[in-house]
């Protein structure tokens, strides 16, 4: 149950594009490794100075090797995609993924 609320509150907060009060808004820049569509989001593993992360926003057209900015807003620890059938040890939840 406290997954399912979990997932819940993150999918409205990526779906309405507000910003926890919690979360950081440290704005994250860097180069496209891998990306993937579901659920109606956008997945991509960033690598950014000498660190890779995985993100997901609401969906947008991104491919390997383009440039992206995000603002971070949340971070989960073993996030299950049930449309990806996927889980992620560690993913930033953010409100938008521009490319740049």
């Amino acid at each position: 149950m406290k997954n399912k609320l979990i997932k819940l509150f993150a999918a409205a907060t990526l779906a309405l594009g507000v910003s926890s009060a919690w979360a950081q808004g440290v704005i994250h820049q860097g180069e496209v490794i891998d990306t993937m569509n579901g659920g109606g989001y956008t997945y991509v593993q960033v690598k950014e100075a000498d660190k890779t992360f995985w993100a997901a926003g609401p969906q947008v057209e991104v491919a390997k090797g383009d440039k992206v900015e995000m603002t971070e807003q949340m971070w989960m620890s073993d996030f299950k995609s049930s449309s990806l059938n996927r889980t992620f040890d560690k993913i930033m939840f953010v409100g938008h993924i521009a490319k740049k």
